[in-house]
């Protein structure tokens, strides 16, 4: 039955607008011969105003016309917007209450979306790295990165529930929410952990962030070097000497020997390439 038990439905009646009225108040109406199949009856969710008998659950059997004092001349040219709408605060917004649950797995899909934009955007070797390194400290910077979505949607949430005391609670599961939460952030890490073991597990030398990277972190420990073997060079000498052989280095690289752990015949063969680069940049 369309509007229920709740008081949704407004009737003119003499001219005259009343409303919100339940269902059963407008079948009481029709019974006592206030209203008439042919007076005009709106709620929401309509786009104009109808005829009583034109809605089914009103519809009633056919009866004797009988006259009625006065005739009205205003109801139609009544649209919705007159209708009278009672304050909120006496017929609540029948969405009610943001579920906190359910906000806060929208933050995470939010925050999925930014993953996608950032991998795609070719910047997703800090991603990538984190999640390769599983470090304490790598493992806090993802979390914040994926949870922080989720919070603030949490705080919008509640601070708009606060405001809107008065509306009917979610009618969302609890359970469910919290279970849907968790195995989407189950799904979300589990891919960005897959997504780091991937990008490291590649054979072709290094490029973009990743190359910037490499070149910048080899750059330093080179530069501190050579300061203490040639006191006398200059640091635009130094710069251009460590660039040189950060460079060269990079270009024979790997994905996969960025992201492997050197053993003995990785830091040797590393050894001779350091050798070989220094001296081709002398």
């Amino acid at each position: 039955m369309a509007g229920g038990g709740e008081a949704v439905w407004h009737v003119i009646i003499d001219d005259r607008q009343e409303g919100p009225l339940t269902a059963a108040q407008i079948l009481e109406y029709l019974a006592s011969r206030r209203l008439e199949g042919s007076d005009l009856i709106w709620r929401p969710g309509m786009t104009d105003w109808k005829r009583v008998s034109e809605i089914d659950e009103f519809r009633q059997p056919p009866k004797q016309a009988l006259p009625r004092e006065p005739v009205r001349s205003r109801a139609s040219t009544l649209s919705p917007s007159d209708v009278r709408y009672p304050p909120d605060e006496d017929e609540p917004s029948a969405s009610g209450k943001w579920g906190l649950w359910r906000s806060a797995s929208l933050g995470l899909l939010f925050s999925a979306l930014t993953l996608v934009i950032q991998i795609v955007g070719g910047r997703g070797f800090e991603l990538a790295n984190n999640a390769h390194t599983a470090s304490a400290e790598t493992i806090t910077v993802l979390a914040g990165q994926i949870l922080a979505a989720p919070l603030i949607f949490v705080v919008i949430a509640s601070m708009r529930n606060l405001l809107n005391r008065r509306q009917p609670k979610s009618k969302a599961s609890v359970v469910f929410g919290a279970v849907s939460f968790v195995a989407l952030l189950l799904c979300i890490s589990g891919g960005v952990f897959a997504y780091g073991e991937i990008f490291f597990s590649s054979n072709e030398i290094i490029g973009g962030q990743a190359r910037s990277t490499f070149i910048a972190d080899a750059s330093y420990p080179c530069i501190q070097k050579q300061r203490s073997l040639d006191p006398s060079a200059t640091e635009a000498q130094i710069d251009k000497y460590c660039a040189c052989v950060s460079e060269k280095i990079a270009r024979s690289t790997t994905y996969k020997q960025l992201g492997t752990e050197a053993d003995a015949t990785a830091l040797a063969e590393l050894k001779q390439r350091l050798e070989a680069a220094g001296n081709a940049c002398r």
